[in-house]
């Protein structure tokens, strides 16, 4: 028992001991502990003492340099800018989002910044400068922001920035234009790129990427920015001299897809002159240039046929004129388009206006350049040719043309052409004068019968020049109702006047006493034709209702009515209104047309007559026996009268069988029971045959010539009947 408390006591001392030791480690170490932080606590603060120098050092630098401390974070995107005063212990300082800060900055500015701040964040330089417009007072100043990336995430972009910023307004003048670039690179959603001096790509933006068909800006970066052209390129030369540069052309991006573009390029040297850089923008064209070219084509192409149009052909020529290029014209008009127009119907007109452009590249254009010079014209322009060359090449379109049949209703219709031909320079130097020599051409073709080639001829422009002179003249003339209308008498075998026919004549300032033979033609053909049937109408109402007033009793007029007017849906009512203006019963008016009107449309006329029969009017078919089917057309309509044309009566008291044709066709005319007018009667000896074939009235030199009217109504009072 004491054997154990004993060993118990042991025991404890030895815990006691352990306890002791394991004390005094502790506090040794706890006063090794406190030494050391006394020593760090000493040394922190000598190292706060000596920043704190070198900050007042930097700040007194700062202030010295007059610039002011900026710094930005982008995981708080802070900017804060800090200036330091001399007499102040406070900072003055500004400090706000970057988006904060942008809402000062002059909004020219904007693009510029951004841009320079783009390249500060994902460049490959820690070194960064740019200069901007900012208000921070009343004012907008122009500052300079210097600064370093001081720390960049993994994938290069910057986190931290510091630096300094300092007014540079006064400088501003020789950074502006570097500016300007900045800010478009920025803006722009154009592509645009960044060049060195020898046309290394730099710098790109997302445009240029897509542009390229590139997956990654790394594909574009270091290109040769005049490999990527496959037409023109870049003139360095005189980019040079010009410090910029406009050019188009086309590009081969990924996939073979060729583009068309637009470049502008622009040198620009940084501050001082220490180096230089190129800003290059580029606009796809591909669409506008591939809708200019379809507009170019339509333009420049007739739509219907295919060929060139006027526009072209005018530009093919005065490219020849300009170069002195000799070359033959061809002017080439259609002859009886009109009429398969009008009867087969236009579908049918433009059929044979594509085969005629046909005809003509077929047989033209190898040579040269065809098209459609309007309406039913067409020119064909050749280089290098003789007029004799053309010349057989138009008689065999002609040819060719004249093969073709159209089948209208009851009609068979062909289509002819009718070519005039000039050579330049020979017979004009101008264009216009040479599209007018080869006009007047063509018009002469048309003058000698038609479907033929006419090659222009010295004095033959001058002449059609008259003709324009003769046709404006006319259209004043009947505009103001100046024609004179005379009077021939018809009578019978006793020489006593029963009738008589107005007749227009033309007696020009100009001009002079022109022939209806030469003037009517030219009526029909420009549509002054139904203006002088009216008032040929007019006339001879009036002088009926004069031979009334004077004399008691009048005899019928007949006027000639062309086929134009007579196929006017129009002209039986106004024909009616004329003589009821004038009261004048129509039965004394009689009507003269010629076979012609059936010609052109024979339901029409047929419809036209019988309406003027019903208000009354006499009908007389004209030039009966010179035409080739005037005997059908009295099997379809009942004329009351005829007139015999002249060429039957010729000679008839010399040739029996020019006198046998003539009393068998009057002797039919007679069993119809038609009035008879033969016309034509310049001599006696023709009388005993009138009489013999017992025609009721005649009209012809020997009876009297055309007279005005107050002259033949004094021949008519004062001398006896014959």
């Amino acid at each position: 028992m004491a054997h154990d408390t004993s060993h118990d006591s042991v025991k404890q001392k030895d815990r006691t001991a352990i306890l002791e030791r394991r004390l005094k480690r502790e506090r040794n170490s706890r006063e090794q502990a406190e030494q050391l932080l006394r020593e760090k606590t000493q040394s922190l603060y000598e190292t706060l003492k000596e920043s704190q120098a070198v900050q007042k050092d930097l700040e007194l630098a700062l202030w010295a340099s007059q610039e002011s401390f900026w710094s930005w974070k982008a995981n708080t995107d802070i900017m804060e800018i800090r200036s330091f005063s001399l007499h102040s212990e406070n900072e003055i300082t500004w400090s706000g989002t970057l988006i904060h800060m942008m809402e000062r900055v002059h909004e020219d500015d904007l693009d510029g910044l951004q841009f320079h701040w783009t390249m500060a964040l994902h460049g490959n330089r820690d070194r960064i400068e740019f200069s901007f417009r900012l208000k921070l007072e009343r004012e907008y100043q122009w500052v300079r922001l210097r600064g370093r990336v001081l720390k960049r995430g993994q994938n290069g972009e910057a986190l931290h920035i510091v630096g300094t910023t300092k007014d540079i307004t006064s400088q501003r003048k020789a950074e502006h234009s570097f500016h300007l670039m900045a800010s478009a690179f920025a803006s722009s959603r154009e592509p645009m790129l960044v060049l060195s001096p020898e046309l290394v790509i730099t710098e790109c933006n997302d445009a240029f990427i897509q542009l390229m068909g590139a997956s990654v800006k790394e594909q574009c970066i270091g290109m040769d920015f005049n490999r990527i052209f496959i037409s023109e390129k870049v003139n360095r030369e005189l980019l040079a001299i010009n410090k910029q540069l406009r050019f188009e052309s086309s590009i081969k991006a990924k996939g073979e897809q060729v583009k068309s573009v637009d470049i502008s390029i622009a040198l620009f040297e940084t501050y001082q002159q220490t180096s230089s850089y190129l800003i290059a923008t580029m606009r796809d064209i591909t669409d506008r240039k591939r809708n200019e070219a379809k507009l170019r084509q339509l333009a420049l192409s007739d739509e219907l046929t295919g060929l060139s149009n006027r526009n072209s052909l005018r530009e093919f020529i005065s490219t020849l004129v300009k170069n002195k290029q000799q070359f033959v014209l061809a002017f080439i008009d259609l002859d009886g388009f009109k009429a398969i127009n009008d009867t087969a119907g236009h579908d049918q007109g433009d059929i044979e206006l594509k085969r005629v452009g046909t005809l003509l590249t077929g047989i033209f254009d190898k040579s040269g350049n065809v098209g459609r010079w309007g309406g039913d014209e067409f020119i064909a322009v050749l280089p290098g040719q003789t007029v004799k060359d053309v010349a057989d090449k138009s008689t065999q379109l002609i040819q060719k043309i004249e093969e073709n049949l159209v089948r209208a209703k009851s009609s068979k219709l062909r289509l002819s052409a009718s070519v005039g031909i000039a050579e330049f320079p020979e017979h004009s130097d101008n264009i216009e004068s040479l599209l007018q020599c080869a006009d007047a051409a063509m018009y002469r073709a048309k003058e000698l019968g038609k479907g033929q080639a006419f090659i222009y001829e010295v004095g033959l422009y001058e002449s059609m020049t008259q003709q324009v002179s003769m046709v404006n003249d006319l259209r004043r003339t009947v505009e103001n109702h100046l024609l004179d209308f005379y009077i021939q008498g018809k009578y019978d075998l006793r020489g006593e006047l029963k009738g008589g026919e107005v007749l227009c004549r033309w007696i020009s300032g100009l001009h002079g006493v022109v022939s209806p033979a030469i003037f009517i033609p030219i009526a029909e053909e420009h549509k002054l034709d139904s203006a002088i049937g009216l008032q040929a109408l007019d006339a001879a109402c009036d002088y009926i209702s004069i031979m009334e007033s004077q004399q008691g009793d009048a005899i019928p007029l007949s006027v000639n009515i062309s086929a134009n007017q007579m196929l006017d849906p129009l002209f039986p009512e106004q024909a009616a209104s004329i003589c009821e203006n004038n009261h004048v019963s129509p039965e004394y008016i009689e009507l003269e047309l010629t076979e012609s009107v059936f010609v052109k449309d024979e339901k029409k006329a047929l419809r036209a007559l019988n309406r003027l029969r019903d208000y009354g009017f006499r009908l007389s078919l004209d030039d009966f026996g010179c035409g080739f089917s005037s005997l059908s057309y009295l099997r379809s309509f009942q004329f009351e009268v005829v007139k015999v044309d002249k060429s039957l009566v010729q000679g008839i008291h010399q040739d029996s069988k020019a006198n046998a044709l003539f009393m068998g066709l009057v002797a039919m005319l007679r069993s119809l029971k038609i009035e008879i007018v033969v016309e034509g009667i310049e001599l006696e000896s023709y009388l005993p045959f009138m009489e013999h074939a017992e025609v009721q009235l005649m009209q012809g030199f020997y009876f009297d010539k055309p007279m005005p009217y107050d002259q033949f109504l004094a021949r008519h009072t004062t001398e006896p009947k014959r």
